[in-house]
């Protein structure tokens, strides 16, 4: 998504002189080199967190993780709970009630399977014109769910899979398509953990909006083990989800 400066050296070869300040960015710390900043996408509207009902499970911390570091990197969030079709009434349920906090402090939230074709046309209207990316655990089925929302870029993924030698399945590395709307979308490789980068600890409750009503003692509370603690006194009411708390 980074904007770029080029310069000519010679007739159709150019090299790249200078990168355009970001907008808006997703980062993360670099594990390979002691936690430097590795930024995923740059320059996106809506960063799409797509999670599994079932394989693999739903992870709530890893969605908190992400929402702060969307918020931190100026973009919005959009959460996607992807292959419904896998789950019967109870665990559609159960998932709701985990997924219920996010819903509450106003994060647009969709219900999709890519084989009954369930919330597929909403998300593809709440895409429309919008540079989006989207990010996840391996194995929630993004690559998937970019086929089925835009299949006239299919194909291409499909070639880049296939050029990769690594099955269509794997998605390993970021790839970019533009949308005939206008708008473009990102689809990034999986990932096993994801850390906030270089967010001070101060300043993560300004992260959490429902946070906003509780009235703590102490104006730097940080909702851990401090006196009079109204977001803990919150927690597990219809104003705090008890998991967002803890």
């Amino acid at each position: 998504g980074d904007r770029v400066r080029l310069t000519s050296r010679a007739a159709e070869i150019f090299e790249v002189a200078g990168i355009e300040p970001r907008r808006t960015k997703l980062s993360r710390p670099r594990v390979s080199d002691g936690g430097a900043e590795q930024v995923i996408v740059a320059n996106v509207d809506t960063v799409v967190v797509v999670v599994s009902i079932l394989t693999p499970p739903l992870h709530p911390r890893l969605i908190d993780r992400y929402l702060v570091a969307i918020q931190y990197g100026g973009a919005e969030a959009t959460i996607v709970l992807n292959k419904m079709d896998l789950a019967d009434v109870d665990q559609r349920s159960s998932a709701g009630k985990i997924l219920a906090p996010y819903r509450a402090i106003g994060v647009p939230f969709f219900p999709a399977s890519t084989l009954t074709g369930e919330g597929i046309d909403l998300l593809r209207d709440h895409l429309a014109r919008k540079t989006s990316a989207f990010v996840g655990h391996s194995g929630v089925g993004k690559s998937a769910l970019v086929n089925a929302l835009y299949p006239e870029i299919g194909q291409q993924v499909g070639d880049v899979w296939k050029g990769y030698g690594r099955g269509t399945h794997t998605t390993t590395v970021s790839d970019m398509f533009r949308l005939p709307d206008g708008g473009a979308l990102i689809d990034t490789p999986g990932i096993r953990s994801f850390g906030i980068w270089n967010v001070p600890k101060e300043e993560l409750r300004s992260y959490f909006p429902e946070f906003q009503a509780c009235t703590c003692r102490f104006r730097n509370c940080l909702h851990v083990a401090e006196p009079g603690c109204g977001v803990r006194e919150a927690a597990g009411t219809s104003r705090v989800g008890r998991g967002r708390a803890g």
